[in-house]
């Protein structure tokens, strides 16, 4: 044992000098936090540019164009178009989207004017679409009120169970931060062992009383270590600079991050240990991260996926981490209640652990 907490002390000590790796392992989710927390919760700076096109002599129509000049998210143009100049700006990129009144918009029909507006989108931004739709509806919703002088009697508002106020930023940490443990592990971990290689390092260290076993946790201990340094760096970024709440234990948050952190550190020293040299090590490791962002819900959330699909991502390494990590901190959760997260975990680093020991090659 004590032998395994020198070589961890000696790897901190090179770790702590390589200060290139620990830029780039702690900024890259760092920033990412930020630039994504700011667009986030910023709202205010938030402008669509929106072209609108009035088809209708009507004087409803002229009325109901002045009240969207008073939207501040509908960022209009200041020369004047027409719908086909307006689809023309949107397939170039100089717009968002155009709202079209058709001439027929306004035309009074039992006493009340009636019509239907047109959002023309590029099919290629649907979920800017979406955003300039959701903002027309809202504004439709309230001209039909002012019409018909009474409230629609069907109406859908959201909620969020058990009260907890849940902001796009909380989820954004739990991704961010999750991503950020497992740099540590791929990036950092899978690249020094076979470095060390490469120098011939392990081969002089393979003629000494060290055993790969106390390699192997030696290494890990350290870079657990850095893993609990870049978590340290995320959370106090979340909590000085974008005001996020822990909602759960701050001891279950650690307990929770610990194990994470052993999972992602142990799939590097087994990608590192397996691996001949440093560009093995790279094709491996870029293939578990990137497929671990693509299918864990980072990339593309798993709500959108296959139900077959959801069960079988659900057993990613990186999937529990990011589901255990925003239950944790959003809605206030228990390591009781994170039984089938702590379970898959576990069972990875057990499964990972000893295959690590039995696949290590020296040389």
């Amino acid at each position: 044992m004590k032998t395994t907490f020198l070589f961890a002390k000696t790897q901190l000590q090179r770790v702590s000098r390589d200060i290139v790796t620990l830029i780039v392992l702690f900024s890259i989710p760092a920033l990412l936090l930020v630039l994504f927390g700011a667009f986030t919760t910023n709202t205010d700076n938030i402008s669509l540019r929106v072209a609108i096109v009035n088809e209708s002599s009507s004087a409803f129509a002229g009325e109901f164009e002045k009240q969207l000049d008073t939207v501040k998210i509908l960022k209009q143009p200041e020369e004047t178009m027409n719908r086909v100049q307006a689809e023309e700006k949107i397939k170039a990129g100089e717009l968002d989207a155009a709202v079209v009144l058709p001439n027929t918009f306004g035309a009074i029909i039992n006493d009340m004017p009636s019509g239907e507006a047109k959002v023309f989108v590029n099919q290629a931004s649907l979920s800017t679409g979406d955003i300039v739709m959701g903002v027309m509806n809202q504004i439709i919703d309230q001209t039909n009120e002012v019409i018909t002088g009474s409230k629609p009697p069907l109406t859908i508002a959201r909620a969020t169970v058990d009260g907890q106020s849940v902001r796009v930023f909380d989820n954004l940490y739990a991704m961010f931060t999750a991503m950020g443990i497992m740099m540590v592990g791929i990036f950092g971990v899978a690249s020094t062992i076979p470095a060390d290689k490469k120098s011939g390092m392990l081969r002089r260290l393979r003629v000494t009383p060290l055993r790969s076993s106390q390699l192997i946790f030696g290494t890990s201990l350290a870079y657990l270590i850095v893993c609990i340094a870049s978590v340290v760096l995320m959370t106090l970024l979340a909590v000085l600079a974008f005001d996020m709440t822990m909602h759960g234990s701050w001891l279950d948050f650690s307990v929770f991050i610990f194990l994470a952190s052993t999972l992602m550190i142990a799939f590097g020293v087994l990608v590192g240990g397996w691996a001949k040299n440093t560009t093995q090590s790279d094709i491996y490791g870029q293939i578990i991260f990137i497929g671990s962002l693509a299918f864990s819900g980072l990339w593309v959330p798993r709500a959108l996926m296959p139900e077959w699909l959801q069960s079988i991502t659900s057993y990613l390494p990186l999937t529990p981490v990011i589901e255990g990590l925003q239950r944790v901190v959003i809605e206030g959760a228990t390591l009781a209640s994170l039984g089938f997260q702590i379970a898959v975990i576990i069972g990875w680093i057990i499964l990972i652990t000893l295959l690590s020991v039995k696949t290590f090659r020296w040389e």
